[in-house]
């Protein structure tokens, strides 16, 4: 009984050590001189779920402080909580959880951690109160999406209030539905785009966000970018048939906007970069393309005869939007 016992601690302080130096540096777990291999870092990712079982996904990235001693790393890990393909993990069960990994390879040994976030979309910035009304009636809208739908959302800019004289000619032939809303943010698409779009999955997703995050929110640069990112990555485990564009913001030349300017460049670059890993979502530079006489007098939306440059620059992103049958 004795050895059973220390044979008990020694492996509860194996794994206490190796759940302490999650996400740390390791040294190689073999080969005659260690080092000879140099270290394996792994930095612990970050993955959401929500209610509906919608999910994020992070990329591991192993780091080999001797890139040309890199080996082919397996991961050993809880199967019920996450699930790793291709060096992609995503979360598989609705709790907040720290979940230990253990990357191994003939010369290499690290344990990480990945951070499982039920999000549950509390808070005020995920609020969607006021627009009890809006989203009825685009629910309503949704019903009749089918799989040759394109289907516009987001904020005002897609809002029939400015967009609907536009899509009265553009979209009188063609598989469209427009079911913005003005004034929302990237969060509270987060909380309401699956209650909003329902079960059918478009053919195309065409969103217009972020504008309100900075003009009216004055949100970090930082926390906007999570924001889109986790939106667009629950948009794709939900609809993963669609394809997805996204308008990237556009610089107001309102004088209450102005000092967003900076967040708003730093954004459409960070984001032209992550969607140019995939290839389920394009960022369509609009930004550059708008000039202060394509806006109302507002100084922030588009005229009505200015959203051909939104569409025309959809069409060169390679959007194919299906016409109805007559």
């Amino acid at each position: 009984m004795k050895l059973k016992f220390k044979a008990l601690i020694a492996i509860g302080l194996t794994l206490a050590l190796s759940a302490a130096f999650a996400g740390c540096t390791d040294n190689p777990g073999g080969g005659e001189n260690n080092d000879d291999y140099g270290t394996l870092t792994i930095e612990d990712p970050t993955v959401y779920i929500t209610e509906s079982k919608a999910y994020t996904f992070a990329e591991i990235e192993p780091i080999f402080s001797k890139p040309d001693k890199a080996e082919q790393l397996a991961y050993t890990y809880d199967t019920g909580d996450i699930k790793i393909e291709n060096g992609v993990v995503t979360p598989l069960k609705r709790a907040d959880k720290r979940v230990n990994v253990r990357a191994k390879s003939e010369n290499f040994n690290v344990v990480f951690g990945v951070e499982i976030k039920y999000l549950r979309f509390e808070g005020q910035i995920y609020n969607t109160s006021e627009y009890e009304s809006a989203i009825a009636s685009r629910i309503e809208q949704c019903k009749a999406v089918t799989k040759d739908t394109t289907l516009f959302i987001g904020d005002s800019f897609i809002d029939e209030w400015f967009i609907g004289d536009y899509m009265q000619t553009y979209a009188q032939d063609k598989e469209i539905i427009c079911a913005g809303i003005g004034g929302t943010t990237s969060y509270q698409w987060e909380a309401a785009y699956r209650k909003i779009m329902g079960a059918t999955a478009p053919k195309n997703i065409v969103l217009n966000l972020g504008v309100n995050n900075f003009y009216n929110g004055r949100y970090m640069a930082e926390d906007t970018i999570d924001s889109l990112t986790r939106l667009f990555m629950f948009l794709h485990s939900s609809y993963p048939a669609s394809n997805i564009y996204w308008f990237n913001i556009i610089q107001s030349t309102n004088s209450d906007f102005i000092s967003s300017s900076s967040r708003v460049t730093e954004t459409n670059g960070y984001m032209a970069d992550w969607c140019g890993k995939f290839d389920w979502i394009n960022s369509i530079d609009v930004c550059s393309k708008i000039n202060e006489s394509d806006l109302r007098e507002d100084k922030l939306h588009p005229k009505t005869e200015s959203y051909d440059i939104f569409t025309n620059a959809l069409a060169e992103a390679g959007c194919v939007i299906v016409n109805k049958n007559r």
